[in-house]
């Protein structure tokens, strides 16, 4: 029998048409040959390769494997081992990978909705005007005490609360914000006593402040992290005339260097509870 009649009787396709079966490339063929996942079922003395009709089930299980998310180096290990054991094993292993890249993804857009909800908002904000509003239950994780605020200790603060916060999945959007305590607004020194991340719900962390709801002032400043303290000050004036308040004043930042090129331009809110 010559080679053409062997090759009609076990119905070998040559791998362009192999290839529109599959419904892929030619030269994705050639790669899965060259890496050994899929290697033809008999090539030419011209070099011509030939894949048999039950070949397309190795391209399924691979192009399957493909689809959950396996390399094509650990889909070429599993073929070499391939059983139900390994199998239920690989798809185990798979599983709770791709939980945790879903978990990431839905965090990270969840990070681009709120950020982006805040830079829509600040433009259309109202600036340097004090407002009084109602407030349901905030959230926050805290830094550790703000001790100094030489650059060296800033810095290493506000990292240890960055790990913390990304290592737990707390955050919800790109802003830091601050809280002055009430001592350091009833002293007058205004000094920023913790950085803080606002989150969505309650948690179970040391770090963890609650803000009670209820009437806030609120004001919107165009300014400079460096020009806080003046702002703090100044409104805490402000505030005098208009109602008497309690506790911390809260900072958050609505646009940042992310948005700003001029360090003088970031828009934040600052808030202080009203006395009922």
């Amino acid at each position: 029998m010559g080679k053409k009649e062997a090759f009609m009787v076990q119905k070998l396709f040559k791998s362009g048409a192999f290839a529109k079966l599959c419904n892929t490339t030619k030269d994705t063929l050639f790669h899965y040959d060259d890496i050994g996942i899929l290697k033809p079922a008999q090539v030419s003395s011209n070099g011509y390769r030939y894949y048999s009709l039950n070949q397309m089930y190795m391209f399924d299980l691979i192009a399957t494997l493909k689809e959950v998310g396996l390399s094509l180096d650990e889909i070429g290990e599993y073929i070499k081992h391939r059983d139900t054991e390994n199998f239920v094993a690989m798809l185990k292993e798979k599983d709770k990978k791709l939980n945790h890249e879903i978990k990431l993804l839905t965090r990270r857009r969840r990070l681009l909705q709120n950020t982006l909800k805040l830079a829509e908002a600040s433009l259309e904000i109202e600036e340097d005007t004090i407002k009084i509003e109602y407030c349901d239950e905030m959230y926050f994780i805290l830094s550790d005490k703000v001790t100094s605020t030489d650059d060296k200790t800033a810095f290493e603060t506000l990292s240890k609360h960055f790990e913390y916060v990304y290592e737990h999945n707390y955050y919800d959007d790109f802003t830091t914000g601050e809280i002055v305590s009430t001592d350091s607004v009833e002293k007058e020194t205004f000094k920023t006593t913790y950085l803080s991340s606002r989150i969505r719900r309650a948690v179970r962390s040391k770090y963890l402040h609650i803000r009670p709801s209820g009437r806030y002032a609120k004001k919107y400043v165009r300014s400079s992290y460096a020009n806080l303290r003046q702002e703090y000050k100044k409104f805490y004036e402000e505030l005098k005339d208009i109602a008497p308040t309690t506790g911390p004043i809260y900072q958050n930042d609505m646009t940042s260097y992310l948005s700003e090129q001029n360090r003088q331009d970031y828009l934040m809110t600052l808030e202080r509870r009203i006395i009922e």
